[in-house]
């Protein structure tokens, strides 16, 4: 299965694109998860500055999306010789905006080919994880998500891209680990407890391409304030960290 198909996603003739989004790819707050959500996002942003290299997401989920087909529609706020900079609205069948995203994206002939690649860390193997107990989320069911061991602070999620050509839709796929993570953190904070704690946005910075199919997404909870709370993430794969990120989780009262 290639991205588009998992996606359901359609090109349209004025430069929108459609995705179907079913059931099946929702979240716990009753829309569609925000992972799928986010790469959708990244995938009209490619078509609106074709051959560029996407470097940094910022999605605001303002309502949920409900099941059915989105219409995600990108502006090139601008293009220059190295950075192009696309908005993109995702808008539900009834026509109400339900996020917004800004992405960039880069002209890699305009870069130094200059690098520099730290020293592999050893990524949690899928297969070794522990699978997560049903919470009412269809994506969960969808894509298997498995809580592995990490060294460092923060809570480590497996994941396994449900597409196979992630060599050319990388930053896509690492928006599905990339949110996914943001949730663990929250829920084993004492002070969330019983909380819901839907998440209204999500920053991530693409660091590199990922190598496989199998990434690690890590939250890492920072701070809890007024009833909002802060989530540091990290995305890797094989190949060393693909992507970093922030997130904002809202506690609700009484909800």
């Amino acid at each position: 299965m290639r991205a588009k198909e998992f996606l359901g996603a359609q090109p349209g003739e004025d430069g929108s694109w459609r995705f179907h989004i079913p059931r099946e790819l929702h979240g716990a707050f009753g829309g569609a998860f925000g992972g799928v959500v986010a790469a959708a996002t990244v995938m009209t942003a490619r078509s609106a500055s074709p051959g560029r290299r996407p470097t940094a997401l910022d999605i605001r989920f303002l309502r949920g999306l409900p099941a059915g087909t989105a219409t995600v529609v990108p502006t090139v706020l601008h293009s220059g010789r190295t950075l192009s900079c696309v908005s993109v609205d995702v808008l539900a069948e009834d026509g109400r905006l339900a996020s917004r995203a800004t992405v960039s994206l880069v002209e890699e002939e305009a870069l130094a080919p200059v690098g520099r690649h730290d020293p592999d860390r050893q990524v949690p193997a899928y297969e070794d994880g522990t699978p997560w107990p049903p919470i009412g989320a269809p994506i969960i069911e969808t894509l298997g998500p498995r809580t592995v061991p990490w060294p460092d602070g923060g809570n480590a999620v497996a994941m396994r891209v449900p597409w196979d050509d992630v060599d050319d839709t990388w930053a896509e796929a690492i928006c599905l680990p990339g949110d996914m993570c943001v949730g663990p953190p929250v829920v084993f904070e004492p002070a969330a407890a019983g909380l819901a704690h839907p998440n209204p946005d999500l920053t991530l910075r693409f660091a590199a391409p990922i190598e496989s199919n199998d990434l690690a997404g890590i939250g890492r909870l920072e701070r809890v304030q007024g009833g909002v709370a802060t989530v540091a993430v990290e995305v890797w794969s094989t190949g060393g960290l693909a992507a970093v990120g922030a997130c904002t989780t809202t506690l609700l009262d009484g909800a």
